[in-house]
């Protein structure tokens, strides 16, 4: 194991981010034909630099949680070099966490709070990427399904598939909707706990997760509930429940999750067993604490190492003291099970997921009350760039890094896209997205735009403003290409704003 300090300092923002069997595994231990397990693994269902275009999902934006199944958060659309219009809507209610996903033209969001009134009305909405104006809401279009807001909207994000479908479910029902709002099918839950939505692990299968634990199989093609697994503590059978969203890869689902009783954290391997289409844990590695993001999965083709890697922000581990918080990569080896693999030591907990880049075999993250972004080794953890955004933007107030990374590869390019808050003297904090190239042009910003959005005035000892990025996601440029961006601001006393920075 190998760990390496990063240098942060102790001025925090407090907002939670939520934060087959593998196949191969699985036909060894129960005997399944090798060319099933060949095939399994071709079914290649993620979109983005990390794997291949597939049949589930949309072809373009953020159709998942964090963009694609893995939670990475990278695209393959460049991003436009300069923002010329600007178009918000905080008129729709409250957006939560997440926020929205989308196909590239069109946006989907769950609503905490619900403002809006007509066809719009509901805890989904449908929004035009560009114009950032509702086009449905499920409790304002016939035939559709309006889901429960306390079982919906507190992590979640829609599925979007390339059809133009859409799907979201509540604590009772995972819904199948078609893209004018009608159901096409229900899924019953049996979980009662809050929806953090499906991570599809193959072109026929996609498991629901549920804030107690519940994970849901359920077939894509009959929208029927397959299976279902609750997780629970190994050893103790303690319950446990789940932080934040479950990421994927082919054949194979993790979930962090907490057991409040031994104040335990857990990272699970769920896979399928071949022979009964029963969810099964795989194997589980436990740390101290409840983590503060998803788990970001880095596929072999990207890390080069042997098998499937995944991020994770720990409170601790369980072989060192306590009060140090880790950035931490753990592999998930058919044989062995989850393994740590190096770790990197944090000042503060790092609470929004790291961004990776597959050009420089390389992640990014951020920690709380650090103007830095962090560039480190995918394989070993050691790091590689230290890149201190607040002098590089020329911002010489109050500064943080508030928010999501989201990272757009194109060819050689990687531009990673950064939320931050700038505080003037005695004035209200204004929030900005950044565009920022930290290989092509590591000394400059691409751009740096204002959201027009502000909020009560962060003092120096403030440890929780509130006010983050929530989602990343993209719209229509007018050049061939090229894509515009599209934020959404989570701020203070229940508001939220979406942003639509663009060329035309």
């Amino acid at each position: 194991m190998r760990t390496q300090n990063a240098d942060s300092t102790s001025n925090g923002y407090g907002q939670h981010s939520f934060g087959f069997v593998r196949e191969y595994a699985e036909a060894m231990r129960f005997g399944v034909a090798v060319a099933a397990v060949v095939f399994a693994v071709l079914l290649s269902i993620t979109v983005g630099p990390l794997s291949a275009h597939g049949e589930t999902l949309a072809p373009s934006g953020c159709p998942v949680f964090h963009c694609n199944v893995e939670a990475t958060g990278v695209v393959d659309q460049a991003v436009i070099p300069n923002v010329l219009v600007s178009n918000s809507n905080g008129s729709l209610g409250t957006l939560l966490y997440q926020g929205c996903s989308g196909n590239g033209s069109i946006l989907t969001c769950l609503y905490s709070i619900d403002a809006a009134t007509g066809a719009a009305a509901g805890t989904l909405k449908v929004l035009n990427a560009s114009t950032v104006q509702p086009l449905w809401g499920s409790a304002g279009v016939p035939n559709s399904y309006n889901l429960s807001p306390s079982g919906s909207a507190y992590g979640q994000v829609p599925l979007n598939f390339s059809d133009g479908t859409i799907a979201a479910g509540d604590n009772s029902y995972y819904v199948h909707y078609s893209a004018q709002g009608a159901v096409l099918a229900k899924a019953s839950l049996s979980g009662s706990g809050t929806d953090f939505g499906m991570t599809p692990i193959s072109t026929s299968h996609g498991v629901v997760s549920q804030t107690n634990g519940v994970l849901t199989l359920i077939d894509l093609k009959t929208w029927k509930s397959v299976s279902t697994l609750k997780l629970k503590e190994p050893g103790t059978g303690n319950a446990v429940r789940l932080v934040s969203p479950s990421s994927g890869a082919p054949g194979v689902l993790y979930a962090v999750a907490y057991a409040s009783k031994t104040k335990a954290g857990w990272l699970y391997s769920v896979g399928v067993n071949p022979r009964t289409n029963a969810l099964v844990v795989n194997s589980s590695f436990a740390f101290k604490g409840s983590a503060g993001a998803s788990p970001v999965v880095v596929l072999p083709s990207i890390s080069g190492l042997p098998d499937n890697t995944i991020l994770l922000a720990t409170p601790g581990l369980d072989s060192e003291p306590d009060g140090q918080s880790y950035l931490i990569a753990v592999e998930d080896n058919p044989s062995t099970g989850l393994q740590l693999v190096w770790s990197i030591p944090v000042a503060q907990p790092v609470l929004f997921t790291p961004t990776v880049d597959p050009n420089s075999t390389s992640l990014f993250y951020t920690v709380p009350g650090s103007p830095y972004v962090y560039q480190a080794s995918l394989q070993t953890g050691s790091p590689i760039a230290n890149f201190n955004i607040q002098t590089i933007g020329g911002f010489g107030n109050q500064f943080l890094l508030s928010g999501h990374l989201g990272t757009s590869v194109n060819g050689s390019i990687t531009t990673l896209l950064l939320g931050t808050i700038v505080t003037p003297p005695g004035g209200a904090s204004i929030q900005y997205a950044l565009a920022f190239q930290p290989i092509a042009a590591p000394e400059t910003l691409v751009w740096s735009q204002g959201l027009d959005i502000t909020t009560v005035p962060i003092s120096s000892n403030s440890a929780s403003p509130n006010v983050y990025t929530a989602a990343w996601n993209f719209a229509p440029s007018t050049q061939a290409n090229l894509a515009c961006v599209v934020v959404v601001s989570v701020e203070g006393d229940n508001l939220s704003t979406i942003v639509s920075l663009c060329d035309h």
